[in-house]
């Protein structure tokens, strides 16, 4: 990653010429979570099969799973169609649940488990959008600022974002499984853009990711803000905020 050429702490405001016409926003880890421990899921996944497993052996089952999956998400066409979302998502509950005592070793069994364990997380009790966010929308649109979501995901996020009362803020969502690719390709937020006529230069983007977020919005020629909610990411060389509140200050509003 390049060095830094911004300090956290002294965050300079967005150029305001030319002036800021819209914001876009990534989804996950972004605006919103899930709110339930994968082990749980799988627990009650295991239940509906009236399996009994240890709450432990559940925990560092969807452990393995999600290191799985955060070693392999960023990498290769994951987010460009539905089948290969739940793919990702299935196979890393496969890898987890393969370990399972009185499960494992049963792969027809774990298949079942991990179709599910996917198919439960789409409910809406699983998610909530951060604490920051609904101020951070209520003052952009406030300002008349324009707002859309530009998102790798699956087909169900619009449901989700419409669960959670966040959608009526946005005038488009682009989920990169309906497109057929996927940040940081330039076209995701060009896509974006051209729903609203906006030019890039009149644009922010922002997300949690320097190689999808940042680099994919910056090659479109958006200006590119980095939400790096712990503070503990490496340096980066663009604008960057520790919560969605700050991006007010960023951008004048």
């Amino acid at each position: 990653m390049p060095p830094s050429t911004l300090s956290r702490h002294a965050i300079p405001r967005v150029d305001r010429e030319p002036m800021l016409r819209a914001v876009l926003f990534d989804a996950g880890l972004t605006l919103i979570r899930s709110i339930t421990p994968a082990s749980a899921v799988a627990l009650e996944a295991l239940a509906d099969l009236n399996l009994v497993v240890a709450p432990e052996s559940a925990a560092s089952a969807m452990r393995r799973a999600d290191h799985h999956l955060t070693r392999i998400w960023h990498h290769g066409d994951w987010w460009a169609s539905e089948a290969a979302v739940r793919s990702l998502f299935i196979g890393a509950y496969q890898v987890g649940l393969r370990t399972l005592p009185g499960v494992g070793a049963d792969e027809a069994l774990v298949d079942r488990l991990a179709e599910l364990i996917y198919t439960k997380y789409h409910d809406i009790r699983h998610w909530a959008p951060f604490p920051d966010v609904l101020p951070t929308l209520d003052a952009l649109r406030a300002a008349g600022v324009t707002m859309g979501v530009v998102s790798d995901w699956g087909h169900g996020l619009e449901t989700i974002l419409l669960e959670l009362e966040l959608a009526d803020y946005f005038a488009f969502l682009v989920i990169s499984s309906r497109l057929g690719i996927a940040k940081p390709e330039p076209g995701v937020f060009e896509m974006a853009l051209g729903r609203i006529g906006v030019p890039p230069a009149h644009a922010v983007y922002v997300g949690d990711t320097y190689l999808k977020d940042v680099l994919g919005a910056r090659a479109a020629g958006l200006t590119p803000v980095l939400l790096d909610r712990s503070g503990h990411g490496p340096p980066a060389d663009c604008l960057a905020v520790r919560e969605l509140t700050d991006l007010l200050g960023l951008v004048g509003v």
